[in-house]
C-alpha cells in the first residue's frame, strides 16, 4: 500500500513512509507495480515524487562542491583552486566525454546532453525542464536556470533558500580574470567548470565540443551551444579563454 505523505521535518514535501521491508524498493519498481495493478493515480504520484526524491541530494552535493572550492581559494589562492578544479576534470571525466562525443553527430551530442541536463533538475520548477532551440548553425540547450550554478546563483525557489553568494553561504567568485573564468571577474567558482569544459577539448583537439553562453546576470538563462561544424564557431569563443581558433579543416570536432 502506498504511503506517500508530507513529512514536516523534510520541509513539508512528500516522503515515502513505507513499511521497513518496502522502504528499500526503488520508486521505479513501485511505479511499475502500480501500473501493473491498475493504480494509475498512485503511479502518477510516485512519478512526480521521483523529482523530490533525487533533487535534495543533488542540490546538497552542488552546494558542497562550491563550498569546498571556496575554501581552497580562501586558504591557498584562486590559482590553487583552479588547478584542483581543472585537474579533476581533465582526467577521467572530461576526457571520456570528449572521446565519446567525437564519435557522435552533433544532433546525438545534443540528445545525450539533454538527457544529462534533464537529470540536473534545472528550470524554474527544478524539474529538469529545458528548451532546445535550433538556430541553423547551432543547436542550443537553454537552461533557465541550470540545476547547479544557475540555481545556486539565483537562490533555491523550491527550498526557499537565498543565493549561495549571500549569507549564510558566502560562496566565492573570481576576484581576478582567468582563462578559466572566460577572463571575467565575479564568476562563481562552481561555474568555472563550464569554461574548463571548453578549454580542455581545445587543448586536446583544437575546438570546444560546445560553448557556454554565460551572463553575469544570474536572472538570465545559461545556454550550451552545439555548432553543426567547427568552422561556424565564432572566434570570440576561443579568444575569451586565451586560445586561437584552428585554421579551417584543422583540429578535431
Amino acid at each position: 500500500m502506498l504511503k506517500l505523505a508530507d513529512l514536516a521535518n523534510a520541509g513539508g514535501r512528500p516522503v515515502r513512509q513505507d513499511d521497513p521491508q518496502e522502504l528499500g524498493l526503488t520508486t521505479a519498481a513501485l511505479i511499475c507495480e502500480a501500473i501493473d495493478e491498475g493504480r494509475y493515480d498512485d503511479a502518477k504520484a510516485l512519478a512526480t515524487y521521483t523529482l523530490d526524491e533525487g533533487r535534495a541530494l543533488h542540490a546538497l552535493f552542488c552546494d558542497w562542491v562550491w563550498d569546498m572550492l571556496t575554501r581552497v581559494a580562501n586558504e591557498s589562492g584562486e590559482q590553487a583552486m583552479i588547478d584542483i578544479l581543472q585537474g579533476s576534470q581533465e582526467t577521467w571525466m572530461m576526457y571520456r566525454t570528449w572521446k565519446g562525443y567525437l564519435r557522435m553527430t552533433v544532433e546525438e551530442r545534443v540528445q545525450i546532453t539533454a538527457e544529462i541536463m534533464r537529470s540536473h533538475y534545472g528550470g524554474p520548477e527544478q524539474d529538469g525542464a529545458l528548451e532546445i532551440v535550433d538556430r541553423d548553425d547551432h543547436l542550443a540547450i537553454v537552461m533557465d536556470p541550470c540545476g547547479s550554478g544557475g540555481r545556486m546563483r539565483r537562490g533555491d525557489p523550491v527550498e526557499r533558500t537565498p543565493s549561495r553568494l549571500d549569507p549564510p553561504y558566502n560562496f566565492g567568485k573570481t576576484t581576478e580574470a582567468h582563462n578559466e573564468s572566460w577572463n571575467q571577474v565575479g564568476v562563481p567558482y562552481y561555474c568555472m567548470h563550464c569554461a574548463n569544459n571548453e578549454l580542455l577539448p581545445m587543448r586536446w583537439g583544437g575546438h570546444p565540443l560546445w560553448v557556454t553562453a554565460y551572463s553575469p546576470d544570474a536572472a538570465k538563462p545559461c545556454e550550451w551551444r552545439f555548432y553543426r561544424n567547427a568552422e561556424a564557431i565564432p572566434e570570440e569563443y576561443y579568444t575569451r579563454v586565451g586560445k586561437t581558433k584552428p585554421a579551417p579543416g584543422e583540429g578535431q570536432y
